[in-house]
């Protein structure tokens, strides 16, 4: 089963591949060599320069050492023009990331370095043209999938979200990395995490953060008279 840290870094990761590779990016990206099945974490298209990007996310050293697809002959390396490990801060030393691969580390606040650069392939034994399928197909099921679940959105349209002075955030906790909705006033900087195993607090003018809606004090007016009118 997936771990939390695990989705938490292959999200991060997706953020990052999508600002070098604009025209396609996918998580769990299904490939086929030589009847070898394999599932990119993270894959992104870039078609004017005809390239392809894999990150392949470690979220512990024994991921890592158990992996033999990174230095097998069908590895992300030589299915794409550059590939990237991507793991904690510490993680893997330089010298142990097999070759070809670059290497990514994400702080505790979801900045990623590049702190080895990847060596560039020149060719990829699958064609660009097969890993742009493969990515629009996990894109096409990613996107299906988030329309039927259910979404985070403002039913009242930031109605009340003039002049707030509160709101409602969804936030990740660089400890756990769990994410939860939390509910804090305007120009709040830190939260407690939700998760009870772990209350670190979680510094929100580092941590990245989602605003779902906001709170003005006319919707405390309202709200205050609601209830009144109920007792």
């Amino acid at each position: 089963m997936e771990s939390a840290l695990h989705k938490h870094l292959k999200h991060q990761g997706l953020l990052w591949l999508r600002q070098k590779t604009k025209d396609l990016c996918a998580t769990e990206v299904k490939l086929v060599y030589r009847r070898k099945k394999l599932k990119a974490d993270v894959m992104g298209i870039d078609v004017k320069q005809k390239q392809s990007r894999i990150i392949e996310v470690k979220a512990s050293r024994s991921d890592f050492l158990r992996d033999e697809v990174l230095t097998a002959d069908y590895g992300y390396h030589h299915l794409s023009t550059y590939s990237y490990l991507l793991t904690p801060v510490g993680l893997l030393k330089k010298e142990e990331i097999p070759t070809g691969y670059g290497l990514l580390e994400i702080d505790d606040y979801d900045r990623i370095s590049v702190v080895k650069k990847p060596i560039k392939n020149v060719a990829p034994k699958l064609r660009l043209e097969t890993l742009i399928k493969r990515a629009g197909r996990a894109a096409t099921n990613a996107f299906v999938f988030q329309q039927e679940s259910l979404q985070i959105k403002d039913p009242t349209e930031d109605y009340f979200a003039k002049d707030p002075v509160a709101h409602l955030v969804r936030a990740t906790c660089p400890s756990c990395k769990q994410r939860h909705n939390y509910f804090i006033y305007h120009n709040q900087e830190s939260v407690p995490c939700q998760k009870k195993s772990c209350s670190n607090p979680i510094d929100l003018t580092k941590a990245r953060t989602h605003r779902v809606t906001s709170y003005n004090k006319h919707f405390y007016d309202q709200l205050t008279d609601a209830l009144r009118k109920q007792d």
